[in-house]
């Protein structure tokens, strides 16, 4: 597996999408995405993307998306690497002193994944609920 750092582009995320079975998006909403992505993956077996994830963020938060592997890739430690790499992105972005929020919403039943990498459920000690609103322009 190749895990090439920011060069994800629409094509790639078609074609994981596609295969992980998430709703399809416009070239116009993914060159916006890819636009606004401060770090990407791409996980590649030869020439084929079989994976992904995005980071956007402004240096206080970031907030991890679009982190998808192919089934037939799953359970590989490939998203675990992924996100292990965001994690290190972030890290060398902070100056001495300095701290952020890394976020992100799992998918339904992935939780436990996350938690494992350290990630807390939310309510906790520091924060409430999550909250989340969908616009679709009709």
């Amino acid at each position: 597996m190749i895990y090439e750092e920011n060069t994800l582009n629409i094509e790639d995320i078609k074609k994981i999408r596609e295969g992980v079975q998430w709703r399809m998006l416009t070239d116009h909403q993914l060159q916006q995405a890819l636009d606004m992505t401060v770090y990407s993956i791409v996980v590649k077996d030869h020439e084929h993307s079989i994976a992904m994830g995005r980071l956007i963020g402004d240096g206080i938060y970031y907030l991890i998306c679009d982190v998808a592997v192919l089934p037939d890739y799953q359970h590989q430690g490939i998203g675990t690497k992924i996100i292990q790499c965001m994690i290190q992105y972030v890290q060398s972005h902070l100056q001495k002193e300095e701290r952020c929020s890394l976020q992100l919403i799992a998918a339904k039943g992935k939780e436990s994944f996350y938690e494992s990498l350290g990630f807390s459920l939310l309510p906790n000690d520091l924060s409430g609920h999550g909250m989340q609103m969908l616009i679709k322009k009709k």
